[in-house]
């Protein structure tokens, strides 16, 4: 077995924590940490144990060798594939049928969308997509969740929808 270098394997678990959309919170219970713990370790003062670990991979449904490992792959069907795997675990498949975290349904499903990539989306029809995959999102948490993922997302034009201005929003192009 390759030597385990606790700062990939650090890295690879929160980029799955991130395809996963579980919250911090959902994820520090799995691993029976508190948020804070998980936090700490988040901003490197703090490092995940064996057990942490090793239950990480269990819920990830991934070997320590492939988390261990410099470039790790994970497909954008992530959470889909993993609710799959764990359909018979109540524990951890209640959490992955819950509503994702916003950024991951930003970033899994609304810049997936090839009309939102074309066309681009008002809140209310941000919305709206959301909803069809069971996600109820407010438009206010929208609006804020579109501003703080301006990494990702633009306000690509305006246009008057019931006699109010509304931002439509874009993907970000990259250059």
């Amino acid at each position: 077995m390759a030597n385990l270098s606790l700062k990939i394997i650090t890295k690879n678990i929160f980029k799955l924590l991130d395809y996963s959309g579980l919250t911090d919170i959902m994820f520090a219970n799995v691993l029976g940490i508190s948020e804070k713990q998980l936090r700490l370790v988040k901003s490197n003062e703090a490092e995940f144990n064996i057990d942490n670990i090793n239950k990480a991979a269990e819920f990830f449904a991934v070997s320590i060798n492939k988390i261990n490992s410099e470039e790790i792959e994970i497909d954008v069907c992530f959470r889909e594939k993993l609710a799959l795997k764990h359909k018979n675990n109540i524990e951890y498949y209640s959490l992955l049928e819950t509503r994702p975290t916003l950024r991951h349904a930003i970033r899994f499903t609304l810049l997936e969308n090839s009309n939102f990539k074309s066309n681009g989306f008002t809140i209310g029809e941000i919305r709206d997509l959301f909803l069809e995959q069971k996600w109820n999102f407010t438009s206010g948490y929208i609006s804020t969740g579109m501003a703080r993922n301006n990494d990702l997302i633009e306000i690509a034009s305006k246009k008057i929808i019931k006699g109010k201005e509304v931002n439509v929003y874009k993907p970000r192009k990259t250059i």
